[in-house]
């Protein structure tokens, strides 16, 4: 199985590909913005097992390098079975609130590029009649929230373009997934103050590696984060204004 990943640095995504790389049977592409993090990332998946691993490096904020890098992809491969949508960053919602140009490229980065790989993405599957894409999404883009709605906004819009997707798929052989983590114990959460309800990258890799081999299309990892949400997603607008959550 040729596996695609893009954000291939970030540690929910750099997980998922260790767990496959253990089976010694996979051929990996990974891309990103960073060269170094790629290599050192390409490093740590040989020792795990993986053989045929390729890097590429792209500008998420380019349709046109979006496009010219899947296709790329796809002629030095010949195809692609499963692709990992992962590239994101956790907004500094303070910084967005007044900074209008670092807005808009948080927006571009976590919303639009994620949006524009996946129809990409599956345009190919739908071509070649089979394949799985799985997006990292996040419980962030249940509600608006005061501390993160900048980012929370992108996820909501991740969230609902995925659910569209599979709505529009005719295709049984086609899997789209959408995961939506809780807080995960990554380089981008390290300033948040740590609690019991934080997970390891590893741990999400697993659940997402069973979503996949069960086709589940949609994932609260951990799974006690959908009744969480669902209680939110219930409070009554002007009762959660007064709520500090």
């Amino acid at each position: 199985m040729h596996i695609l990943i893009y954000g291939a640095t970030s540690a929910i995504a750099h997980s998922i590909a260790k767990e496959y790389a253990i089976e010694k049977v996979h051929t990996f592409t990974l891309v990103g913005r960073s060269e170094t993090r790629l290599n050192a990332c390409k490093q740590e998946l040989h020792v795990y097992g993986a053989v045929d691993i390729q890097t590429m490096l792209l500008d998420f904020s380019s349709i046109d390098d979006m496009k010219n890098v899947f296709h790329r992809c796809v002629q030095q491969r010949g195809g692609i079975d499963m692709a990992i949508v992962a590239q994101g960053s956790l907004t500094n919602q303070d910084k967005a609130s007044y900074d209008m140009n670092y807005l808009a490229e948080e927006f571009s980065l976590n919303a639009l590029s994620f949006i524009i790989l996946s129809q990409i993405i599956v345009n190919h599957f739908n071509q070649h009649g089979s394949g799985i894409l799985v997006g990292i999404g996040s419980v962030a883009g249940e509600r608006g929230r005061k501390g993160n709605y900048a980012y929370g906004a992108a996820k909501s819009a991740v969230s609902t373009f995925l659910s569209g997707l599979r709505h529009a798929n005719k295709n049984e052989n086609i899997h789209i997934m959408t995961v939506k983590p809780g807080f995960v114990t990554t380089p981008m959460t390290l300033e948040m103050p740590q609690s019991f309800l934080f997970v390891k990258p590893e741990f999400v890799a697993k659940e997402i590696k069973r979503g996949v081999e069960q086709g589940i299309e949609q994932m609260y990892i951990p799974s006690f984060w959908r009744f969480i949400m669902m209680i939110i997603r219930s409070i009554p607008e002007a009762l959660f204004k007064k709520m500090n959550i």
